[in-house]
């Protein structure tokens, strides 16, 4: 009796670990699909409830999705359990097909083509509404069907699971009825968890739907049996980032990674949610000769036991393996088989256990080795590597050892460690007991190499390393003091410099390495090292004579240079500061947009130490100030701006200074800034009327000056008047550049194109601060959406196609909450896309992790709004390993507060 909506409405209370996939096109689907299988799951708990007590009722036989849900066959009587999770109260409507339905079964016993009594109970989470429940006690009401629900047992099949209200209701049901079954070596959850994998496996047509009272202790044993095996799994196991299922759409998986990625704990947990049988073989320390037979014997004990089991033939090794597969697919039994530490075996021994379970699921566990290339191409198959834990992971590690990570450092251990448990778990130890719970300076030895206590990472990586010969050791360090991804001939180009030979011989060295899983190779041919064993590398890198390791840095200087990807910039940048090259740097900090992507705060070390030589000259020392007070200006460190704004005014007053008429525009422009925070209006337009006196008018520099009073002003909480000043320049602005409203609105590729023909490009930029100050200054005086806040679209665009990446970020995050302040869906789900597709790759891909908090608190309201509150709270709640600044915190309370008062608006959730 399948209808279409039995299964619809599900309640919740499941799992919601995950969070909805950024390239989500259809919300609205993906909640339908989600309440669709929390109703199953509901269903298949419900089965298992009934199961766990099949014995204690007398019955002899469940069936599941046939005629009905869930048919339980005892003596005397049939049952039939149609399960219906709703939101709300169960109505008349909601029964009535299965009632119509019904009838027509009953008949069939009426007519004696079915034995037993039969019985109709609607099972449900809910209440009955009014209308349903007068009808349940009219004189009317068929005495054969019965509701139950919460509170409401059913008068004579008492030995039914209580329904619960909430889907972690039913499993907690379950798992106290679980608790009785006498396998203490099995925990009550994972049988749980095992039964519902069955039920769902049965509902697909497998064993003719049926489970059998006789057979319930044997199959209670054989989960016994799977699990015994398998190492202990840890009290509070963490997922990988986008952890895989145990059997995936391959037949052989190999799964391969260095001791410590977690793939044998990994296996066990997976094996908890695999529908298989799984056995767990773990081959380390035996003899490849005795790998079948003692493997077949495994699988012969866990299937073939017992007194009514068939004798094997007698054979030995691969043969009685074979022989145990043909009993296997003779009864219809479907096996996973784990086998660990594969790498201590021949491949071509692994080959032959594949071949002979042909049917069986086989996940292969091992190290990385040269030998398992070949393997994989045989059986088809690429070797896969587990994820490791997420960023969020990582800092929850930590917080549990009582040491917070900020964003960014949490993201510098994932480089570091590559997310792998073993490394993250033992930093995060280490961070305790020898870093007074200093995470970043944690990051700091590590990644300087000063560390005096040796980490798990480094004794089981320099194992690995350990393995290779003396030219790979040197093309290693080679791609260690590269860091960034190089193409094979600029590999071979710093080889070369390096005493190296020819390419065959560098592309031979590759290849070692990347069987020992110590290099990562891109689609487009280019390479590096492995995240996790760049720490290992970098000491190694040492080795490399002096002089060689200097021309290394040189050439690699050069070939860095007008690069334009963010890795490679920041590294030539960081490059510069190694090789002395200060002037290099004052040069390019004097650009703005130098401040839009989060390059290499190692390079602020080697331009504040500038600022204070006094050896050199004070135009570059000026310029250096003028750089660390814009860093301290987007850091928010308002006094370390005011700090270095002083000592630029110090050295502009020098007789002699050779300060020109643009360095004294700067420092205008800084000062505008301080006074403004300081809300000193008075000097704030003093230093303005001061400045414009040493421009021309209608000049670049006159332009930059109006815009830096109109973010004074805005600083000095002087709303109106910062405005009108920038809408006022932000006219003059358009009619200088000669745009419209049509141009403004319009493909974001013809605004670039007319960018790179500009001879005054900057002014693009600023024309977007002009239209973001007038936006933020209104919703300051509470316009929040409109008409007048319809400008921080075209600034948005101007900030992206001139590159200045962190006011594009925060100028997007004010288009999101103006799209979510018009309390449309359609502008709702618009706000998420742009949050999703484009401001959370920004910040990810121009290293801004100081707004991801943000960025992250902000999509879990938008998907709150959008209704999919589940995603919302595991988002929110995904900062929560945080450390977050006063701000952050207040913005996360602020956030929270919001969906949960939005979860209230919300039916009540099944």
């Amino acid at each position: 009796m399948q209808e279409d909506d039995s299964h619809g409405g599900a309640t919740g209370g499941g799992p919601q670990g995950g969070r909805e996939p950024a390239d989500v096109l259809d919300t609205a689907q993906l909640r339908r699909i989600t309440s669709l299988h929390r109703g199953f799951a509901y269903q298949h708990l419900y089965a298992v409830g009934c199961l766990l007590r099949l014995q204690e009722a007398g019955a002899r036989l469940l069936r599941v999705e046939r005629d009905e849900d869930v048919e339980v066959l005892l003596t005397d009587r049939r049952l039939y359990l149609q399960v219906k999770t709703r939101q709300e109260s169960l109505t008349w409507g909601d029964v009535q097909g299965s009632v119509a339905q019904f009838a027509k079964i009953r008949d069939e016993h009426t007519a004696g083509r079915r034995a037993g009594v039969p019985w109709l109970i609607v099972v449900t989470n809910t209440d009955p509404g009014p209308e349903l429940l007068a009808r349940t006690q009219r004189a009317s009401w068929p005495p054969d069907v019965t509701v139950v629900g919460p509170g409401r047992p059913h008068p004579t099949e008492t030995w039914l699971p209580p329904p619960g209200r909430e889907l972690v209701d039913m499993l907690k049901t379950c798992t106290r009825q679980a608790q009785r079954i006498p396998f203490g070596s099995l925990n009550a959850p994972t049988l749980v968890w095992k039964l519902a994998a069955r039920v769902q496996y049965a509902c697909t047509c497998a064993h003719d739907h049926e489970f059998s009272a006789a057979e319930l202790p044997q199959l209670y044993e054989q989960f016994v049996e799977d699990l015994q095996a398998f190492p202990q799994l840890p009290g509070d196991y963490r997922l990988h980032d986008g952890e895989p299922p145990l059997a995936g759409a391959e037949r052989v998986r190999l799964v391969v990674g260095f001791s410590g990625a977690g793939k044998t704990t990994w296996a066990a947990h997976a094996a908890v949610h695999c529908p298989q049988q799984v056995t767990y073989f773990d081959v380390a320390g035996m003899l490849a000769a005795s790998v079948p037979g003692a493997l077949a014997r495994e699988l012969a004990a866990r299937h073939f036991s017992g007194p009514a089991a068939r004798p094997l033939p007698v054979a030995d090794g691969i043969d009685i393996l074979r022989a145990v597969h043909a009993r296997l697919a003779q009864t219809g039994t479907t096996v996973a088989v784990v086998v660990d530490n594969v790498h201590e075996l021949p491949a071509d021994d692994v080959r032959v256990l594949a071949e002979a379970l042909p049917t069986a699921r086989l996940i292969l566990l091992g190290h990385p080795r040269p030998e398992q290339i070949p393997l994989a191409a045989h059986l088809g198959i690429t070797a896969e590597a587990l994820p490791g834990w997420s960023g969020d992971t990582i800092a929850a590690v930590f917080d549990a050892e009582g040491c917070t990570l900020d964003y960014a450092t949490a993201q510098r251990v994932h480089a570091l460690t590559a997310g792998l448990p073993l490394y993250v778990l033992n930093s995060a130890q280490l961070t305790r007991a020898a870093y007074a719970a200093d995470g970043a300076a944690f990051c700091d030895d590590l990644q300087d190499q000063t560390h005096t206590t040796a980490t798990a990472q480094e004794l089981i990586l320099a194992k690995a390393f350990g393995l290779l010969p003396q030219r790979a050791r040197t093309v290693a360090a080679l791609l260690a003091i590269a860091e960034v991804p190089l193409t094979r001939a600029e590999l071979q180009q710093l080889a070369e410099v390096a005493g190296q030979q020819g390419p065959a011989h560098t592309a031979r060295t590759v290849r070692d390495m990347a069987a020992h899983g110590l290099t990562r190779t891109f689609a487009d041919g280019r390479i590096t090292l492995h995240d996790a064993v760049r720490a290992v590398v970098t000491g190694a890198s040492e080795e490399l004579p002096d002089h060689f390791a200097h021309q290394v840095r040189e050439v690699l200087l050069q070939m860095l240079e007008g690069r334009r990807g963010f890795p490679q910039v920041g590294r030539w940048m960081r490059l510069l500061a190694d090789t002395g090259r200060i002037e290099t740097l004052l040069h390019l900090a004097s650009a703005e947009n130098f401040y839009e992507a989060g390059y290499p705060r190692e390079i602020r070390a080697a331009v504040a130490y500038a600022a204070e030589d006094q050896s050199r000259d004070i135009p570059s020392r000026f310029e250096a100030h003028n750089a660390m007070a814009i860093w301290a200006y987007f850091d928010g460190d308002w006094q370390g701006c005011a700090r270095h704004v002083h000592a630029m005014e110090r050295l502009a007053e020098t007789s002699d200074s050779g300060i020109g008429s643009w360095e004294r525009t700067a420092l205008a422009m800084r000062q505008l800034i301080v006074y403004g925070h300081s809300k000193d209006v008075r000097r704030l337009t003093d230093a303005f009327t001061g400045g414009l006196t040493q421009v021309n008018a209608g000049t670049p520099e006159e332009r930059a000056l109006r815009a830096s009073f109109a973010e004074g002003l805005y600083h000095a909480e002087e709303f109106s008047r910062a405005d009108a000043v920038a809408t006022k320049l932000a006219a003059a602005f358009c009619d200088h550049l000669g745009l419209g409203f049509d141009d403004l609105n319009g493909p974001a590729a013809e605004l670039q194109t007319r960018l790179r023909a500009s001879d005054t490009p900057e002014d693009y930029k600023r024309l977007a601060d002009c239209f973001s100050l007038s936006v933020r200054a209104r919703r300051k005086q509470g316009i929040a959406s409109g008409s007048m806040t319809i400008a921080a679209i075209p600034a948005w665009k101007l900030y992206l196609i001139t590159g200045t990446w962190r006011q594009a970020v925060d100028s997007g995050q004010e288009v999101v909450d103006i799209l979510l302040n018009t309390g449309d869906i359609q502008n709702r789900q618009k706000a998420l896309d742009i949050l999703e597709r484009q401001l959370l790759p920004v910040a990810q891909q121009y290293n801004l992790p100081e707004m991801m908090v943000g960025l992250r608190s902000q999509r879990a309201v938008i998907l709150a709004y959008t209704g999919d509150i589940a995603a919302a709270r595991a988002e929110i709640d995904g900062l929560s390993g945080y450390e977050s600044t006063p701000d952050q915190a207040d913005d996360i309370r602020r956030q929270k507060a919001i969906i949960e008062a939005l979860a209230e608006q919300q039916p009540p959730t099944r």
